[in-house]
């Protein structure tokens, strides 16, 4: 019988466009059930946004000159004055597909656009700060178990209720996993 403390590492390697699910014994209090999308990844560093920490803020509130009346997500730990967007539009000169129908990025028309809600199916989020890791440091987190990798999604990253995502992502790394959904939130509480 596998132990309830189990932490099984999936075959995929952090690259962009995968998301980092976190590990319910990793109680780090920033990154307790957070889900990280991988936003560049190559030999000098790791970026990532939490996808799962929305702020009790709108954009209009915490990024000046933006009149977008959607709430805001903590990206992570690092330059909390510096802002992030993901969406699906496709059309953006300045953004970056990360994994398909997902961009990072954002200029002056898509904002306009933002701001107008001129595109009914266009998903979006903003985010403040961002996560990130030196050369090895994450690939070290992995090896001591404090995050598992997987395959992110359009629906997943922009569609699902902020508060399902950590539970979704953890369903979808298989049966093995879903005794996490089990673990108390704050695990000292237990």
């Amino acid at each position: 019988m596998r132990s309830l403390l189990h932490v099984q590492p999936t075959l995929l390697k952090p690259t962009t466009g995968r998301i980092l699910i976190s590990v319910p014994y990793y109680n780090d209090p920033f990154f307790n059930r957070s889900v990280v999308l991988i936003i560049e990844k190559d030999d000098e560093n790791c970026v990532g946004l939490i996808i799962n920490q929305e702020l009790n803020c709108t954009v209009r509130q915490a990024v000046s000159g933006i009149k977008v009346d959607m709430p805001v997500y903590a990206g992570g730990p690092v330059m909390h004055h510096t802002a992030f967007a993901l969406h699906n539009y496709d059309n953006c000169k300045q953004s970056a597909e990360i994994l398909p129908h997902v961009y990072t990025g954002y200029d002056e028309i898509l904002l306009a656009i933002f701001e107008h809600a001129k595109i009914p199916k266009m998903d979006f989020k903003f985010f403040i700060g961002y996560s990130g890791w030196e050369p090895g440091q994450l690939e070290k987190e992995i090896s001591k178990k404090m995050w598992v990798v997987a395959d992110g999604s359009e629906e997943l990253i922009l569609r699902t209720p902020t508060p399902k995502i950590w539970e979704k992502a953890v369903r979808s790394l298989g049966k093995e996993y879903t005794h996490w959904l089990d673990v108390p939130k704050h695990i000292h509480d237990n």
